[in-house]
Formats: structure tokens, C-alpha cells, sequence
């Protein structure tokens, strides 16, 4: 989680006999120091931040919109998974008892719909960065501070969160692959040397086709 990283990045490509200047995207979280290590190793690139970060901070509004019902005295004991994620993920009981609460409590039930357009957006083709700002006029007069806010940051971001529309890039596969690689670190209850554990990666998510000698019976 630095900047370094890419700089390290550069340097092991050129080693390896890559040439930096074929990146032309590079899809990333919104932390300062990624911009910084873009800027500075890779000038040209352009930088997509992946929607599935902008998602997460809209969820993450959510249940800020929650946790403020709830200081004010709202009933929303035992809903906080109810109110997570997708509707289409959630069980019969948990749609329920979304829709129950969306309909009581309307700074609720505002801040689910935001959520949801947000991700029909994202759904959008071309006409992506024309629907995300109208969205951002809409969370800004939604009187709900988590999503203001977001909006704002949206804005500030602009330029990298629409390139989406344009690439389609996101971390998908990438995180796919590092999922892969924590299971099998889990299971060997970690690595003591770096090698071991680079050779484990290439093993489980190299796609390696390896002619092994095999065994005959004797």
C-alpha cells in the first residue's frame, strides 16, 4: 500500500525485458499513494479507479445512514445484513425485511435507492458519465451527509472513474487471482521464505503446464 510499489513494478519489468511505456491503463483504489506512484512511474498512463472501490464507499454510505437512524433511536437491530450488498443476493426474510424498513424509515429507504442507481449506472454504456453526474445531482440534494460526500469525492475523481466507461477495466481478475493465493498461504499456514512463496503462486495461479516425469508401478 505505497507508491514504491510501482516504482518496484517498473524496475522488475525493465529487468525482466518488459518495456514500461506499453502500460496504457492502470486501474486502482483511490489512495494518495497510488495516484503519487502513478504520476511519477508512469506519467502517460491513464489511471481507471476500479468501480468496485466507488461501490464499496457506497455501501459503505449506507450504513453510515444506518448507524445515524439508529443513534436517533431506530428500530434496525439485526438488520445490518439485511441491508448489505445486493437484493438479489439476500434471502426471501432479508429482502423483507429491507423492504419493510426502506418503506418506515425514508433517509433509509433514500440512501438504498442511491445505492442501487449507483450500480445501474455502472451497468450503463456510453452514456455512463452522463447518468454518474446526474446521479451526483441527485445524492447532493438527498439531504444524506455519507452520500454527499461521496458525490463530492466522485467529482474530484472524475476524470479516473469515467474512464471506466470507456475501458471497462476493473481489479476483477487481478483480486480473483489474490484470493488464489491467500487460500493457498492459509493452507500452508503461511510462508517463512519469499521464494517459497513466489513459487506457490506461480503453481496455483501461474497456469503453468509442467511435463512431470510420472510415476510407474513396479
Amino acid at each position: 500500500r505505497s507508491g514504491e510499489a510501482l516504482r518496484e513494478f517498473r524496475k522488475a519489468l525493465v529487468e525482466r525485458g518488459g518495456r514500461p511505456e506499453q502500460i496504457s491503463h492502470i486501474v486502482m483504489d483511490m489512495l494518495h499513494c497510488f495516484k503519487r506512484g502513478a504520476r511519477e512511474n508512469f506519467p502517460w498512463a491513464q489511471v481507471v479507479f476500479d468501480r468496485f472501490h466507488v461501490m464499496v464507499m457506497a455501501g459503505e454510505a449506507v450504513d453510515k445512514v444506518r448507524k445515524s437512524l439508529q443513534a436517533q433511536g431506530a428500530d434496525l437491530k439485526g438488520s445490518l445484513w439485511a441491508l448489505r450488498g445486493n437484493e438479489w443476493n439476500l434471502r426471501e426474510d432479508q429482502q423483507a425485511v429491507r423492504f419493510e424498513l426502506a418503506k418506515k424509515y425514508k433517509e433509509l429507504g433514500r440512501a438504498l435507492g442511491l445505492r442501487s442507481a449507483l450500480q445501474d449506472v455502472y451497468a450503463a454504456g456510453e452514456d455512463g458519465p452522463e447518468l454518474l453526474a446526474w446521479w451526483c445531482r441527485w445524492a447532493k440534494r438527498s439531504r444524506l451527509q455519507p452520500f454527499v460526500r461521496l458525490a463530492t469525492t466522485i467529482k474530484e475523481h472524475w476524470k479516473g472513474i469515467i474512464a471506466f466507461f470507456q475501458s471497462r477495466y476493473t481489479q476483477g481478475p487481478i483480486e480473483a487471482i489474490n484470493g488464489i493465493i491467500q487460500l493457498a498461504k492459509r493452507r500452508a499456514r503461511g510462508f517463512r521464505n519469499l521464494s517459497y512463496l513466489k513459487a506457490i503462486a506461480y503453481w496455483v495461479a501461474g497456469k503453468l503446464t509442467l511435463n512431470l516425469p510420472s510415476l510407474q508401478p513396479t
